[in-house]
């Protein structure tokens, strides 16, 4: 698991005189936040990438985000930390095809984001095709929707129950600063 840990900075700024609970610290703001759920991403796809060229298989794992609290509660962990995401890493037992990745033209833009709609999903059709094909290849038994099909389904997942901000403010987080 990568975990935001600013628990240990408050150790250390505790050490030299600053009070966690004082207007002056602001390792719990949402800036801090954001930048240590950066930095553990940064670590987990740098540890994937090692274990890759080590000739490991890995699993990017979110799922066990869905049970924050009681992840919390099994790792032990203390104030001014929040698991971001788990990775996964072993020798792979199949060898798949490499998964269509979608087309640079619909990632990747110059300086400002098109304003175009009809240009960012110029790619769309293609990587549809792609993509169900790698999959009805994979698991002709399991069909499976078409990316922009999915996204359709995703988008109308009603996940407001899965809020997250409540359990980093349990965690001593207060991202409205």
């Amino acid at each position: 698991m990568f975990i935001i840990d600013e628990h240990r900075n408050a150790l250390i700024a505790k050490s030299k005189g600053v009070d966690p609970e004082s207007e002056a610290f602001h390792l719990k703001n949402s800036y801090r936040f954001t930048q240590s759920q950066n930095d553990a991403a940064f670590a987990l796809h740098a540890m994937e990438t090692a274990a890759f060229s080590l000739g490991l298989g890995c699993v990017i794992l979110g799922s066990p985000l869905n049970d924050i609290p009681g992840l919390i509660e099994t790792l032990h962990l203390p104030e001014y930390t929040y698991p971001v995401l788990g990775l996964a890493i072993g020798k792979p037992d199949q060898e798949p095809a490499l998964k269509p990745r979608m087309p640079r033209t619909m990632q990747f833009f110059e300086n400002t984001y098109p304003a175009d709609g009809d240009a960012v999903l110029a790619g769309l059709p293609e990587f549809d095709a792609a993509v169900h094909q790698y999959y009805d290849l994979r698991q002709a038994d399991r069909p499976v929707d078409a990316f922009s099909d999915q996204i359709a389904t995703v988008s109308q997942q009603d996940v407001s129950g899965k809020t997250l901000l409540d359990k980093a403010a349990a965690q001593g987080f207060d991202l409205d600063k």
